[in-house]
This record gives C-alpha cells, structure tokens and sequence, in this order.
C-alpha cells in the first residue's frame, strides 16, 4: 500500500472519530422506580354550602288584618332564622303572586320557601305556616299555632327552622338548653318603637270576631301564687311562653300574683311564698318537649300542672300532652277549675 493511501485512510478515520466525539449524548433513561413523576394539575373544587338557602314570603293577612302583618311575621321569621343559624336567608320580597312563588324560588336558588296565612280569632291570631321544598314543589311541613303575642310568632319560628334543618338533613347540635341570657329580642320596626303583636294586627275595618272566654264576675277569695313554668333540656323562650300561657288561663278564674322561679324545694319554699296569706295556692308546671322527626318533624308538648297548698302539700296535678303548648295547658288549667272550682 502506498503511502498516499495510508494517509488518506488515516484521516479518513480521524474524522470519523471526531464527528461522533462531537455529536450530542442522549442521557440514559433511569430506572423506572427511580422515575421523578410529572406534576398533576390540581383543579379548583368550590365546595357547596351545606346549609339550605330558604326563601321566606310574606304571609297573607285574612279577614281584614292589616295588609303590614303578613310582612312582618315574615320578618320575624326572617330573623329568628338568622339569630338561630344554619340556614342561609334570602331578603323577604315583596309583590310575588303566590302562583308564582315557586318559579321565584327556583330563580333564587333556594332549597325551601316558606309562606302562610294570618287569620284573627279574638283577640289572638291564627297563623298558618307551610314549608315547600323547591325540588319538587311539594308542601313537606305545616303547622297551625294560635298566637297571643310575640313570644308564639318566635317560638313558631324557631318550630320551622328547626324542621327545615332536619328535613335538609344538616348534622347540628340544636341548643335546647335552658339559657339565663337576656330574653329574646323583639323585632323593631322601620320607626324604632318596639313591636306590638295585638296592634300589628289592627283592623281596616269592622269584621265578625270569635268571642273569648268570658271571665267569670265573682272569682274564689283564694288567690293563686304563680310559680315560673320549668323544664329540664327547655329552650328559655318555651319555658317563659308557657308561664305566660298559664298565668293567662289562670287569671281568667282567679286572682293571680306572680311568685318568682321555681325554687330548689317547693313544698319547703311554701311557706315564704304564702307569708301571711295561707288560703291561697301556689301552681306551676313542668313542661318537656318531645322533638319527633320524620316527613313533617314536630315537637310535642308535655305539660304537668301542679297546685300546691300554702302548707307544702300538693293539692292537685295532671299532665296533657299536646302538639300545641297552649291547648296543653288550658286543658289542664280546665281540669282543675272544673275539680277545684273554688281553688280549694
């Protein structure tokens, strides 16, 4: 081989080397196991509110009420659902036709609607109150109450709002427990003077009125020392609602005076309660309420009535159990006029 022809097959091998030296390393896939993973992209996820909306309508005044009562009671459940929480509430509208309260509900985006009626009686109302579920359209609480004044319309409310969390399914802690806080707040209308239930339901005109009981003329010289009503587990509203029914139904046969809370020993506290006034008798009660779910959750009553004498004996006691606390205590406070007429 000539030399020519080495040379040139040396540098064609020179070049060779250089080209694949110089060409770009491709580094080694790793193992499998030892593989860093791509990032996932994490979406964005807004979790709903578990509470339910409720959209609450103002009630239709009957009979000729004030056409402003079925818009306050509205607002009085309005606030007393969002005093007691775990419900979203929507403003209260105004000029929906009922016909189209569900369409409205539904555009709102509400869960339930509430909406009623208001219809006198004496000088009480009757309030009719209707929860709809917005799904399905279909009426899934009712409940008729008699109202005396604004602890009913509050209690009332409370009764609802209860039902709805129950029916919505929301896992809360209902506080039922007896409170020494201030009483609750009455609602303040647009003028700041303090809401009245008998004169919010004033009258436009003359219309035909259920007469009341009448009150008997001559009432037993025995008088009547009115313990507090108490109960164990007993929201304070309930509790104070209830004294106010009793004195209310006892008033209307004999002379009452209020004679505190109840003590710790009511036969022993006997005596200072009377002082000199020994022929009179001291009643309270005791009232439980049973909360009974189901499709229409309601809250039964259980109300024990007991009149004691001035000497720490007991005279007489029954117990009626009702859905409504006042029918449950008038029944009572009947029971015992008609075996004890003259509070002997």
């Amino acid at each position: 081989m000539s030399d020519v022809r080495r040379l040139f097959l040396l540098l064609a091998v020179l070049t060779g080397f250089c080209l694949v030296a110089a060409a770009p390393r491709t580094p080694p896939s790793p193992h499998p196991s030892l593989a860093t993973p791509a990032p996932l992209a994490r979406p964005t996820v807004r979790l709903p509110s578990l509470d339910p909306t409720v959209l609450i309508y103002p009630f239709d005044a009957q009979a000729g009420y004030n056409a402003k009562a079925g818009m306050q009671v509205a607002k009085i459940f309005s606030q007393e659902f969002k005093q007691s929480g775990h419900v979203n509430v929507l403003p209260v509208p105004t000029n929906v036709n009922r016909a189209n309260y569900l369409t409205t509900a539904l555009s709102d985006h509400a869960d339930y609607y509430v909406s009623g009626y208001v219809t006198p009686i004496g000088d009480s109302a009757s309030v009719v109150v209707q929860v709809v579920s917005v799904q399905n359209g279909v009426i899934v609480f009712a409940q008729t109450t008699q109202l005396y004044g604004l602890n009913d319309a509050l209690a009332l409310a409370l009764t609802t709002h209860d039902a709805i969390l129950q029916l919505a399914g929301v896992n809360v802690t209902l506080d039922t427990a007896a409170s020494t806080a201030t009483a609750a707040p009455s609602v303040q209308p647009t003028n700041g003077a303090q809401f009245n239930l008998g004169s919010l339901f004033s009258h436009h005109h003359t219309v035909a009125r259920v007469a009341a009981t009448p009150t008997p003329q001559a009432k037993p010289r025995r008088g009547v020392i009115l313990v507090a009503v108490h109960g164990a587990n007993v929201a304070a509203r309930y509790l104070d609602q209830a004294t106010s029914l009793l004195d209310r139904d006892l008033t209307t046969h004999f002379n009452v005076r209020y004679g505190g809370p109840m003590p710790a020993d009511l036969g022993t506290a006997a005596t200072t309660l009377c002082g000199t006034e020994r022929d009179n008798t001291i009643a309270t009660g005791t009232l439980v309420q049973e909360h009974l779910r189901g499709l229409r959750p309601r809250i039964k009553s259980v109300f024990t009535l007991q009149v004691w004498t001035c000497f720490g004996d007991v005279l007489y006691q029954t117990t009626k159990t009702r859905f409504d606390i006042a029918k449950a205590i008038s029944e009572a406070v009947s029971d015992y006029v008609t075996s004890h007429p003259s509070n002997t």
